[in-house]
């Protein structure tokens, strides 16, 4: 797609995000939340409006669509600044359920304070190369455990301790503890210390076993039991993040930077691009659909600098 300055007609704030398209640029809802509810958009004056429900014209006009409402995959804005009282500032998430005529369910808690000006725009998109799948949940799974284990070592608490054998292949990290006196002690508890990544095979029937050598080796010279430990995992033992389905079609945005800084850019064929030193008052010759947070250069990403840092970015179209 061609853009030159004088097909340019309308803009919209853009707030970075590693995930949400830039939306709009139109408004389609506007308004101010009411209370404070974690990861929802509450607005009891909505409904004077129209609401965020979609509402049908009644027979025989049943196929028109008398007021549009939000859907899911629109895109919100915190537009606050985040200068008074507890206001989380200028924030972006999308919705992900109309739960009622005055309430959204939103994939981020971008409202935090009562009172915070909100406004609604078509979404354009969000990243479908987010993390999804099953996880683990940090949490004492003694009671999913079968353990023959008898005649070992105290371990002196909860010790690390990696799977001799099962069926779970994911990188979950467990621990265990023995106890009950030198040469009686048995395994008191097991517990899932850290979640492991994200992973496309369900947990739940999956196993993990400990076998003597393995719960020996917690007190290193000393343990002398015998018998093994199987844990067999459940479904409160884990989570789910369900795969995001591409909510929107990119669309194609030119970006007025008005603070001098970086701009980690997605453009609307998906290439990624980091532009440094940006001027301030520049207009960026290329076709954007996202403004990416990034990150800091560090040894965990190999020093690789993608933050943004420009300020005051306008996305025209």
């Amino acid at each position: 797609m061609i853009i030159n300055p004088s097909t340019l007609t309308s803009g919209i704030k853009v707030i970075p995000s590693d995930s949400i398209n830039i939306p709009g640029p139109i408004v389609k809802y506007s308004g101010v939340t009411t209370s404070v509810v974690a990861n929802k958009l509450p607005d009891t004056t909505a409904p004077l409006r129209g609401g965020f429900v979609q509402t049908i014209k009644p027979a025989p006009n049943q196929n028109q669509i008398l007021n549009q409402g939000v859907q899911v995959g629109d895109v919100v804005y915190n537009m606050s600044d985040g200068t008074t009282g507890t206001s989380a500032g200028s924030g972006i998430a999308y919705v992900t359920a109309v739960d009622s005529n005055s309430v959204l369910s939103l994939s981020a808690n971008i409202f935090t304070a009562s009172g915070d000006a909100y406004a609604i725009y078509e979404g354009n998109g969000i990243n479908v190369d987010q993390d999804w799948g099953w996880k683990l949940v940090v949490e004492d799974i003694t009671t999913e455990t079968v353990s023959t284990f008898i005649s070992g070592t105290d371990s002196g608490g909860a010790r690390a301790i990696v799977p001799s054998g099962g069926t779970y292949i994911g990188n979950a990290t467990f621990t265990m503890t023995v106890a009950g006196g030198a040469g009686v002690a048995v395994v008191t508890a097991v517990n899932i210390a850290t979640t492991g990544d994200f992973d496309e095979v369900d947990p739940i029937g999956k196993t993990i076993t400990f076998n003597a050598a393995t719960i020996n080796a917690l007190n290193p010279g000393t343990g002398t039991g015998t018998g093994d430990v199987t844990c067999t995992f459940v479904g409160s033992n884990t989570t789910f993040v369900p795969q995001p389905s591409e909510l929107g079609q990119s669309k194609s945005f030119q970006l007025y930077v008005g603070a001098t800084g970086d701009a980690y850019v997605t453009t609307n064929m998906g290439e990624e691009i980091f532009i440094e030193s940006i001027p301030a008052g520049t207009i960026l010759p290329i076709a954007v659909a996202r403004v990416n947070v990034g990150v800091a250069a560090a040894a965990g990403n190999g020093f690789k600098q993608t933050l943004t840092s420009a300020t005051e970015i306008v996305a025209l179209t």
